[in-house]
Formats: C-alpha cells, sequence, structure tokens
C-alpha cells in the first residue's frame, strides 16, 4: 500500500489526478490545503510521496516545497507548475522534485508518477510502504 498526500488550495485543479489514482487499489489518497496541514500529516510519517499543486491554501508551493524537503529529506516530491521544463528545472534546482506535473493533471499523469515511484523504490531496494513509522 502506498499513501499518496495531495496538497492543493484549490482540489478542482487535482481532481482528475486524485480519481486516477484512487482507481489503484494499492495506493490510498488524502488531499488537504495547506502546506501546514501537509507538514503535520507528513510528521507523522504517513505519505510515501506528497504531490503539490502551483498554489496553496497558505501561498505558493514552492516556498512549502522548500521547507517540506528540509525537513523531510527522503520524500518523495511532486509538483504542478506552468513553466516550461528548463525554466522549471532552474527553478526547482536541488530541491529533489522527482517530477513535474502539468496544470489540472489527469489519468496519464497518476500512472506516469506511479512508475516513476515504482523504478524509484526498485533503486532503493525496498517497498514504499508510506505508513506511520
Amino acid at each position: 500500500m502506498m499513501n499518496v498526500l495531495l496538497v492543493a488550495g484549490d482540489a478542482r485543479g487535482l481532481a482528475r489526478f486524485e480519481a486516477a489514482l484512487k482507481t489503484n487499489h494499492n495506493v490510498v489518497v488524502k488531499q488537504v490545503a495547506s502546506a501546514g496541514e501537509a507538514t503535520a500529516i507528513l510528521a507523522n510519517g504517513w505519505a510515501a510521496a506528497v504531490v503539490f499543486a502551483a498554489e496553496l491554501a497558505d501561498g505558493p508551493a514552492l516556498s512549502a516545497v522548500k521547507g517540506v524537503v528540509k525537513r523531510f529529506p527522503l520524500i518523495n516530491c511532486a509538483m504542478v507548475s506552468p513553466l516550461p521544463a528548463a525554466e522549471f528545472h532552474q527553478v526547482a534546482e536541488g530541491l529533489g522534485l522527482f517530477m513535474q506535473l502539468p496544470v489540472n493533471p489527469g489519468a496519464a499523469e497518476a500512472a506516469e508518477m506511479l512508475v516513476l515511484l515504482d523504478k524509484i523504490t526498485t533503486l532503493l531496494g525496498s517497498e514504499l510502504k508510506g505508513v506511520k513509522r
């Protein structure tokens, strides 16, 4: 079982992505609106991966990602961004994001993310549980 945390100020932007993730019976999805809520959940060790929308209820996602990665350096983070890939790379360099998602991601991006997470766990030689430790 893999727990995925979605963080979005407006849940509608990740609705198709969330619905696609929920079709996988090995994935549990929880969505919150703010970086503060996400941090509380991550502190409990619940999530194996966290996906940030571009805007959160308490500010821009980039600031939240920086805080989360600093506090939880081993968490797998992805982020929605309208920036072209090269520009996104410049802005997010050094944050350890494993994936950039387009605005309003859907089923294809959810499937791609799960494949990438599977590859990451295979490389690490362990299962991604995302359960409270």
